[in-house]
């Protein structure tokens, strides 16, 4: 059993010490064969840095590392780029624009030092664009390779002085590829975001977008066909484990950590999240608890957005653009992050439609864990313990119980981020449901209407009716409950559940402002 690359991210090293590399070639030989430049945006540890080191090791010519490989026999004559890798990761941003500058030039010495050239120039365009021509002179075309270029970018969102700043350091920077044509055999900048629209890649109007590239939608991350071909071993010793049967262990991983999709098609897993899975052999939240997603949970706070509404959305965009943080087109973003993804692809005349929702429970239970934190202002580790608590009491029957720790959660929201509407309520009840694995399905269409909320149990089934009012409309939260009830039994929703066998429980529940009442009625 090959040992798995955990946090090794360089194809020589993941070759050169025998472990486990899927093999990605035939699509990576498609890349060098049909162009020359290219843009490819995945979300972060989906495999975009050894994609990259991959390419690399191919064009210094080291075939040594591909024996084995679909591309080895492919190649006829391997030739020997130079290579210019730039990893914004590693270079300093935050500062001064004068830091990044400086940072940015420090690299660019140090890769002609490796290759052993003398540049004189000390201006990042110059300097870069004798660099590319002194190497092209003394050892053929240039590859140029940039990894997390958008890093400066992302991290300086809700700092419109620092962004402008950098993006007018990378722009200079990229401006000069257009020149330097003859010189170049092929580029490839990878990142998460897609800021097309801001103009940094003025000089580079050739650059092909990739992202969403049917021939490459599978270049990262790992299908299920390669899941079960590369790690049968690992799913043996996590099956033995966790003492699972080999079915229930395959539908639970796919679950949790399947369902990426850049073509609507094709569902991936994120490497990162497996690996740590068959390590550690335990189900947990490993990709997002590696990055807090501060910038992005600070606009969904700015914009007021809730959970329920990323479910199953619409949109004809899926590039955004803005510089103003508080402006920034949300769903966008949120995609490009791998917070969401295609679920499917709907043609609307000639235009195409992209159904989003949560790739899987990873994703979708720790966002609405951060989410839940930040709304109803308590710490992070304080919100599952009490969520569970809220299960606990609709799996004993216990609505009022429910009821009463609904209403501290909801006392808990500050001010400036409460929104006296149903629909902000309805949203509320979802999320905290959700934190504890329970699924509730909101504004379920039957024959008889559209019920706010059903939440069916092994054994029973809850039809829930919200009702929303400002006291100048009511005066007692219990009055807006017992509507609730009545408007159930009126439209008769609990008739299709009828036939299921299981206790229907009608579940009235009113809001007034930020106070909560419940009526229960038992079918």
């Amino acid at each position: 059993m090959k040992q798995l690359p955990i946090g090794i991210q360089t194809f020589e090293e993941i070759r050169k010490r025998d472990l486990l590399y899927v093999d990605k070639t035939d699509q990576i030989l498609g890349l060098i064969q049909v162009g020359k430049y290219y843009f490819f945006a995945r979300p972060r540890r989906f495999g975009k840095s050894l994609l990259l080191s991959t390419l690399k090791s191919f064009f210094e010519g080291r075939a040594d590392l591909f024996k084995g490989l679909y591309l080895y026999n492919k190649i006829g004559q391997w030739t020997k780029h130079p290579v210019i890798y730039i990893d914004y990761s590693l270079i300093e941003y935050k500062k001064t624009k004068k830091d990044f500058e400086h940072s940015i030039l420090s690299l660019l010495k140090s890769i002609a030092d490796f290759h052993q050239v003398t540049i004189e120039q000390t201006l990042i365009p110059d300097y870069f664009r004798s660099l590319v021509q002194t190497l092209d002179t003394k050892y053929g075309k240039v590859v140029i390779l940039v990894d997390e270029y958008d890093k400066a970018l992302t991290d300086s969102l809700h700092l419109p002085e620092r962004f402008t700043q950098n993006k007018e350091v990378l722009r200079s920077l990229y401006s000069t590829f257009k020149g330097l044509d003859a010189h170049i055999r092929f580029v490839m900048l990878t990142g998460v975001s897609r800021f097309s629209k801001i103009g940094i890649f003025s000089g580079l109007n050739n650059l092909e977008d990739i992202s969403m590239d049917d021939r490459f939608s599978t270049i990262v991350g790992f299908t299920q066909d390669e899941l079960e071909q590369n790690f049968s071993e690992h799913l043996n010793q996590l099956s033995k484990k966790t003492t699972f049967a080999m079915p229930f262990l395959m539908t639970n991983i796919k679950y949790w950590y399947n369902g990426f999709s850049w073509d609507g098609s094709n569902r991936l897993y994120n490497p990162f999240s497996l690996f740590n899975l068959f390590n550690k052999k335990a189900f947990n939240n490993y990709w997002f608890s590696t990055g807090t997603p501060t910038f992005l949970i600070n606009l969904i706070k700015e914009q007021k957005k809730l959970p329920e509404t990323f479910e199953n959305i619409q949109t004809y965009d899926l590039v955004g653009s803005s510089e103003s943080f508080k402006n920034f087109p949300l769903i966008p973003i949120l995609f490009q992050t791998g917070y969401l993804t295609i679920d499917r692809i709907i043609m609307d005349g000639v235009r195409q439609v992209y159904q989003l929702t949560y790739p899987n429970e990873e994703v979708r239970h720790s966002l609405i864990t951060y989410i839940a934190a930040e709304f109803i202002n308590k710490d992070l580790y304080e919100i599952q313990p009490e969520a569970i608590k809220l299960r606990d009491a609709l799996l004993k029957e216990r609505p009022m119980e429910f009821i009463k720790y609904l209403q501290s959660f909801f006392a808990d929201i500050p001010a400036r981020l409460h929104l006296p509407k149903e629909a902000y309520y309805h949203s509320l009840v979802y999320m905290m449901l959700r934190l504890t694995g329970t699924q509730i399905l909101l504004e379920k269409e039957t024959d008889k209407g559209r019920i706010d909320g059903v939440l069916e149990l092994s054994d029973k089934v809850y039809i829930i009716e919200f009702k929303f009012a400002t006291n100048k409309r009511v005066k007692r939260v219990e009055t807006l409950a017992q509507k609730a009830i009545l408007q159930i039994e009126e439209k008769k929703y609990y008739e299709a559940f009828l036939a299921s066998g299981k206790k229907i429980i009608l579940f009235g529940i009113g809001f007034l402002d930020k106070k909560i009442a419940g009526q229960v009625k038992y079918i």
